[in-house]
């Protein structure tokens, strides 16, 4: 992942940037009720709006809102063979359908990004107190432009009741997760994609290029490049195999998604043990880091925050750049087709993206081998 800032970032940059933000992600799902179990029990998500039916009888769904502190995040599960599910299901299974952005005029916001270039795939409409449109992003992936009316509550979804409100329950400060709001999407795009999807982002959403990177581990390797909204709460970490013919987990995860998509999305944390403890003690698997990864960290940087203990006990990832540290984990993918996967990320400054951490991957696991032929 890219660890500086990019010489490009200036030449990548709208005149007019959006007034765009986060508001949820959607995901399509098969099985609404066993995703929605996991993500409360195992990651400390309340459920604000519970399993309701909607649309129109082509494009029934069932959906599902869940939320911990700024995170919303929208679960759908089609009814019917009309319903954009459907054919997603079917070409990906679960993942990341829609990055919905908050806008204050859905109906401007929709006009700008189609007269710029984007491909308007629905254009704006009233429903319940808000307007929506939808717009093309990557792959099979669209952004819904939501803007609400100013008596509307500001977690509602067209067609689903009024959310609960999140931290009903006193108890739950103490006991919670401590996943605070998304800190980045990890985006796979195909060979040859990478810059005209970056030059999109900026010339269309009004997005900047603030990192790049190439790593090179072999025979395998990256190119990778973060794009981010002007509010900060979109970051787009794209990434491209270095060749069409490239191996290597962006080329595996390509082939079994089936084109371009998010591969992780990353959730932060201002605490990662406390929150990476919970996780696993209530049932989330995380992928384990080899010993030597551990034993060669003294020679690299000395934590800020947290004891190396700690770190090797939790599998915690560590990495630095000239701002300060960032502690990282990845779940371990639990996706019919191991293509998709959580991150939690904490913090101290750091603007990267953990990118030594691949090269210390790769090198631990080496040593690793290495040190097991000699024994062996």
């Amino acid at each position: 992942m890219p660890d500086r800032p990019s010489p490009d970032t200036d030449r990548h940059s709208a005149p007019l940037p959006l007034e765009l933000e986060l508001d949820h992600i959607e995901f399509y799902v098969a099985d609404l009720a066993a995703e929605l179990a996991r993500l409360t029990a195992e990651y400390g998500f309340d459920l604000l709006v519970p399993p309701t039916e909607r649309g129109e009888s082509a494009e029934r769904c069932v959906s599902a809102l869940v939320g911990q502190a700024a995170i919303r995040l929208l679960l759908t599960q089609p009814l019917a063979a009309g319903h954009p599910a459907t054919d997603y299901l079917a070409r990906h299974d679960d993942g990341v359908a829609a990055l919905a952005l908050r806008v204050p005029d859905a109906t401007a916001a929709y006009r700008t990004l189609t007269g710029r270039g984007a491909d308007g795939l629905r254009p704006p409409q009233a429903v319940d107190g808000c307007v929506t449109a939808v717009v093309g992003a990557f792959g099979d992936v669209v952004h819904t432009l939501i803007e609400r009316g100013p008596d509307v509550p500001a977690d509602r979804i067209p067609g689903l009741p009024d959310a609960a409100p999140v931290g009903q329950d006193p108890t739950r400060a103490a006991h919670g997760v401590g996943l605070r709001s998304v800190d980045h999407f990890a985006v796979c795009v195909p060979s040859g994609e990478l810059r005209g999807t970056v030059r999109r982002y900026c010339e269309v959403f009004g997005f900047r290029m603030i990192f790049e990177e190439r790593i090179e581990v072999g025979a395998l390797g990256m190119d990778s490049m973060v794009v981010q909204s002007p509010d900060h709460s979109v970051t787009l970490t794209l990434i491209e195999p270095l060749t069409p013919d490239a191996g290597g987990q962006i080329a595996s995860f390509l082939a079994d998604h089936g084109g371009a998509g998010v591969q992780h999305v990353a959730f932060s944390s201002q605490d990662a043990v406390h929150s990476v403890a919970t996780m696993a003690a209530r049932g989330v698997p995380f992928l384990r880091t080899p010993a030597a990864y551990f034993d060669a960290l003294p020679a690299r940087l000395t934590p800020l925050r947290h004891s190396l203990d700690q770190l090797r006990e939790l599998n915690l990832l560590v990495d630095q750049d000239h701002d300060g540290q960032l502690f990282q984990i990845f779940t371990r993918s639990r996706h019919p087709r191991g293509t998709f996967f959580f991150e939690v990320i904490e913090r101290i400054r750091a603007r990267n993206f953990g990118s030594n951490n691949i090269r210390a991957l790769y090198e631990a696991v080496e040593l690793q081998r290495n040190a097991s032929e000699v024994a062996g």
